[in-house]
Order: C-alpha cells, then structure tokens, then sequence
C-alpha cells in the first residue's frame, strides 16, 4: 500500500525532473557556445614576463614596462604642461612630459580621446600612443597619470596585453626585447 508521501514526492520528482534536465541542457549549451567564442590561436599568442623592456615611439631607448593584467588601461608617467580647457569626454589637445627614474624625458602632444575616474581621483586624460614589446608595435588608448612613486613609468594593462596578443608569466621577467622596425618611430616634438 502506497502512502501519501510517496504519491506526492513522485509528483514532485516528476516536476523537477524536467526542470532539472532542461536547465542542465541550457547551461551546457551556454558554456560550449562560450567556449566557441573565445579564439585564441595559440601561434598568434607570446609568452612574456611581468616586466619587459620596451619602447614608446618618439623615444630611442628601451624603458622598463611593468605588464599587469589587473589593469584595465594602460598608464604611462605624465607632466602634464597643457591641457584643453574643457574636460569634455574627447576633443582638444594635451601635451605633457613623460620622465622616468632613468632620466629619459620626452614632452609629447596629443588629441584627447575620453576622461576617465581612476579609484575615486580626479579626471585622466587618455590618449593614443604607440608601444613596443616583444617585437610587437601595439596603438591603443593610455591614461596619463602620476607615476613617479610607482617602480614602473609604463604600466601596460589588458588592453594593450589583449591587443598585442600576450600572455603574461608572472613568474618570469626580460623574457623578451623590444627589436620593433625602427621606421614605426615618431618624429621628435
């Protein structure tokens, strides 16, 4: 003889069983088809080193650059001497000076690309500006901030990384030189 609770936690499991096996079904779905978007070719990808020498072009000399994947923009160590007078998200000009601990110094000018709010500080500007890593020329946007009591006057964040197509190994350093064509350099300012 059947009892009550045996009727109803058949008509229980009879619901959720369905529910269960759908649910199973589109989260499989979902994550094959993430697992189809990503395309990494592994020959395109380049191992580097949290810390790699570089070039910044306009600049002849290589110049530490710290590569952190914890940072979604890249940064660079910036004076900055002029500015447009209107904080506008893009437009106008900036020109500013790049120094680092090595004593390398360059003033640059730029066209604004957006402001951006880092942790709650005041306004960045970002700009445009070519790298060299690894051999790779990379052009992307770069915030310009105040890095002198940073180690690093270059940090290169995901944008560049993913751009450039580079993995990074935290546990190596200098795996890399910079030995970018010299005809992607800039004229001085």
């Amino acid at each position: 003889m059947k009892s009550k609770f045996s009727l109803h936690m058949t008509y229980a499991a009879k619901r959720v069983c369905p529910v269960l096996f759908i649910s199973l079904l589109f989260g499989a779905g979902c994550s094959i088809q993430q697992t189809q978007g990503v395309s990494l070719n592994s020959a395109d990808m380049k191992t580097v080193g949290w810390i790699e020498n570089g070039t910044i072009s306009g600049i002849d000399k290589d110049i530490k650059f710290k590569l952190d994947t914890g940072a979604k923009t890249s940064s660079i160590n910036a004076e900055i001497l002029e500015k447009p007078d209107d904080e506008s998200e893009s437009g106008g000009m900036i020109k500013f000076r790049y120094t680092n601990t090595e004593g390398v110094t360059k003033v640059f000018e730029r066209p604004v690309e957006r402001w951006v709010r880092i942790k709650g500080e005041s306004r960045r500007a970002v700009v445009k500006m070519k790298f060299c890593v690894a051999g790779r020329w990379i052009e992307e946007e770069v915030n310009l901030a105040d890095r002198d009591d940073y180690n690093y006057s270059v940090l290169i964040g995901r944008n560049m990384l993913k751009k450039g197509k580079f993995a990074v190994n935290s546990a190596e350093s200098f795996t890399a030189k910079p030995n970018c064509q010299s005809g992607e350099k800039e004229s001085e300012s």
